[in-house]
């Protein structure tokens, strides 16, 4: 099957590939301008990718992931008239989903320990372990490391992104990158690991 015809096939079954901002804009104008739901289901299905993983990491509480994320979309929805355009679709995205993560954790206002069965199964056993050790140790950091961590090795954003996203300014990111590699560090040594 040619590059082509992959394409053509995604596009019939309703599938895209990662937008574009100039995509995701306009999206968000149909949405404001329209109401278009066709609109609102493509970039709902685009971020389900990209927020899902974000928001777990984040919120640490598999129960409540969906309810997160769809509580994110739907201030996509009900908020897409007020996109200013200042900032790129997905860094206004990521800032609505690390307030209600934020919002999520405050409501709940206890530890949030790793789901050991997400792990079930899988024969990779030192590679699982390994990966288990850091999300307990990004589990272990404060809301706001965790959101620069995940935002910036997860998701690959700029600092200026990821301040844009969190509110504060960029040299507020920075500092807390850089706390948040020590805080990882002594998190990892405690838990038996020879920090990386």
């Amino acid at each position: 099957m040619t590059a082509l015809s992959l394409a053509n096939t995604d596009h019939a079954l309703g599938m895209t590939a990662a937008t574009t901002d100039n995509d995701e804009r306009s999206l968000i104008a149909r949405i404001a301008d329209a109401r278009d739901t066709a609109a609102f289901e493509r970039m709902y299905h685009d971020y389900r990718r990209r927020l899902g993983p974000f928001v777990y990491r984040m919120i640490r509480d598999p129960a409540a992931n969906d309810e997160v994320f769809n509580d994110v979309m739907l201030a996509v929805w009900r908020n897409a008239a007020s996109f200013t355009g200042k900032s790129k679709v997905s860094t206004w995205v990521f800032g609505i989903a690390y307030r209600q993560c934020l919002k999520h954790l405050r409501a709940r206002r206890s530890t949030v320990e790793l789901d050991e069965s997400m792990h079930d199964g899988v024969d990779e056993r030192k590679t699982i372990e390994r990966q288990d050790l850091v999300l307990r140790a990004v589990a272990g950091l404060s809301p706001e490391q965790r959101l620069v961590i995940e935002l910036s090795y997860f998701q690959g954003n700029t600092y200026g992104e990821i301040a844009e996203i969190a509110g504060c300014p960029e040299n507020t990111v920075k500092t807390r990158v850089f706390h948040a590699r020590r805080r990882l560090k002594a998190i990892m040594v405690e838990l038996g690991e020879q920090a990386p």
